[in-house]
């Protein structure tokens, strides 16, 4: 893994510490689209207390309901390791969103190997935005390989990636999600 301040798709945004926003603080977003258009992720270690079931009816699996983001937070998203499933786009590093979601049901119901996240909404950027936000110092930009797969992230990426950028990084990897409620 290595970093530098060059978001693109494929990449992960790290928050760093204090950034002021409380649905980014503490942040792990893996970008799936950026381009002259702007650019789109999701934020992968923000559960909500719903599990996918919860919101489709005889869903195969128990996993938790992400909140990716701030934007379209009425819409079902799903980042997923499987390319059967017509209709998907790959977005980087054997990771695909969206897709026939009936296939996508069948296949994670038949085949274990089918790793996924669904998230409520998406984090968008318009152009130039995010590379402003970046040099403003609100992002690290981490580039693949990843040490771990994207798709088990915990709640607790964001420490766990403070510890890997270490220096002044790991300091806060133990800082409440708000310092002022110490």
């Amino acid at each position: 893994m290595h970093w530098n301040n060059q978001p693109a798709k494929g990449t992960l945004l790290i928050s760093k510490p204090l950034i002021g926003d409380g649905f980014f603080e503490q942040s792990v977003v893996y970008l799936t689209e950026h381009n002259e258009e702007g650019t789109l992720g999701f934020t992968l270690n923000k559960e909500s207390n719903l599990l996918v079931k919860d919101l489709v009816d005889k869903f195969a699996r128990d996993n938790a309901l992400m909140f990716g983001g701030p934007v379209e937070q009425d819409a079902l998203f799903y980042l997923h390791n499987e390319e059967r499933i017509p209709d998907s786009s790959p977005v980087g590093n054997g990771l695909y969103l969206g897709g026939d979601f009936e296939i996508f049901q069948r296949l994670i119901q038949e085949d274990q190997k089918t790793t996924f996240k669904a998230f409520l909404g998406y984090s968008g950027w318009s152009p130039g935005q995010l590379e402003e936000e970046i040099s403003d110092g609100t992002w690290v930009v981490l580039h693949p390989p990843f040490e771990t797969d994207i798709l088990t992230l915990s709640k607790d990426a964001w420490r766990a990636y403070m510890h890997t950028l270490g220096g002044e990084y790991r300091i806060w990897a133990n800082a409440p999600e708000d310092p002022w409620m110490n």
